[in-house]
């Protein structure tokens, strides 16, 4: 009975580990555009790279269909900033589960 125990608790975190790691990847719809992006990531931390080569890390707290405001900014957390949509040439998701 101890057996059946233990092998049953390897199948379950097998299944567990297995589901973990069978996270789906982003799909990308043809008509995707960054502030729509944007929109999907409200309240998720991200990383705006801008045409003019600054990064900006933070936590996507309002979009607009002309500006991105973003809150928690990495290393200087106690500001916000707000960036022109049009400005942004990548956003960098972190993606669960890797």
């Amino acid at each position: 009975m101890k057996r059946y125990s233990v092998l049953l608790g390897i199948v379950v975190a097998a299944m567990a580990c297995c589901s973990l790691l069978a996270q789906e990847k982003p799909v990308i719809q043809p008509s995707a555009t960054v502030l729509g992006i944007l929109q999907s990531n409200a309240g998720k931390a991200v990383e705006l790279h801008l045409r003019s080569g600054e990064k900006l890390g933070g936590r996507v707290s309002q979009v607009t269909d002309n500006i991105v405001c973003l809150s928690h900014l990495t290393g200087a957390e106690f500001f916000d900033a707000f960036v022109d949509v049009k400005d942004v040439s990548a956003v960098v998701i972190r993606a669960t589960g890797r």
